[in-house]
């Protein structure tokens, strides 16, 4: 089955659904599928999130408000966060 056809025969069953509970789990499979990456506190991030938060991380380092972290104090945060050590 050829992409366009799969797309109107997916529509044509998604609009004639009534389960709720179904068309919850189709949402959430959707929306699922946008998430780009996570912050540091595990919330799930769009693309649309994800350049936003990195253009505001470029800007405070540009600017000198923020001087970032090294690798090994990237490691330090996650593991106490998480008590991995």
């Amino acid at each position: 089955m050829n992409t366009e056809t799969l797309q109107i025969n997916i529509a044509q069953r998604v609009l004639a659904m009534t389960d709720n509970k179904l068309l919850q789990k189709i949402r959430d499979l959707i929306v699922r599928e946008d998430i780009l990456a996570y912050d540091s506190l595990g919330k799930p991030l769009t693309e649309k999130e994800y350049i936003k938060q990195l253009d505001e991380v470029i800007t405070e380092m540009e600017s000198g408000i923020d001087e970032g972290l090294t690798s090994d104090e990237v490691f330090k945060n996650i593991s106490n966060a998480h008590h991995l050590e």
